[in-house]
């Protein structure tokens, strides 16, 4: 249900940019009470008429800035921190259970520092994938299942499956695997 798409062309873009803002803020007033769980219901009911995609039980906390929304899915039992701002010029998608700590940036699209072109690329999360404080993605990326982002990290590649990243730009630290076999 995407009431932006039954707008008549001819308002469009003004039309859609302040329907969004509208959605935001009263996303956002919403959010005053998180534990509150019919709350929850009625802030992705809200998101989803501008186009975003969450599954079943996933908590979105206040100070949610969103760029487009429609290029944004989330998956189940996911938990977005605090002031989470998603800048989706490109597909970002978000596996089950992923637990995203305050004032993560999502960025799918940067541009070339030479010539200034435009670069977009998805960023596509894995499941059970916990993201610590301050991280930033930039897009194109994909982050495998079970990672670790440590707080503060810049993530500017791809991350593998089952292991801990940290810094600018992000490296791998520890390969979780390996301890689970020893």
């Amino acid at each position: 249900m995407n009431i932006v798409n039954y707008l008549r062309p001819g308002l469009g873009c003004a039309l859609r940019f302040y329907w969004k803002r509208l959605v935001l803020f009263v996303v956002n007033l919403l959010a005053t009470y998180p534990s509150w769980y019919p709350m929850q219901d009625l802030r992705r009911l809200m998101l989803r008429t501008i186009g975003m995609k969450i599954g079943p039980k996933s908590q979105i906390s206040e100070g949610l800035h969103v760029f487009n929304g429609y290029k944004v899915s989330i998956g189940s039992n996911a938990r977005l921190g605090a002031y989470l701002r998603i800048f989706d010029f490109a597909e970002i998608e978000v596996g089950d259970n992923l637990l995203a700590s305050h004032n993560v940036t999502m960025i799918s699209g940067t541009h070339h520092s030479a010539d200034l072109s435009g670069k977009k690329g998805p960023i596509r999360i894995g499941n059970d994938v916990w993201i610590g404080i301050n991280v930033t993605i930039v897009g194109p990326v994909t982050i495998g299942d079970g990672a670790i982002l440590a707080a503060g990290a810049t993530v500017l590649g791809d991350v593998p499956s089952f292991t801990i990243v940290g810094g600018t730009p992000a490296k791998v630290l520890k390969n979780l695997k390996q301890k689970q076999n020893e």
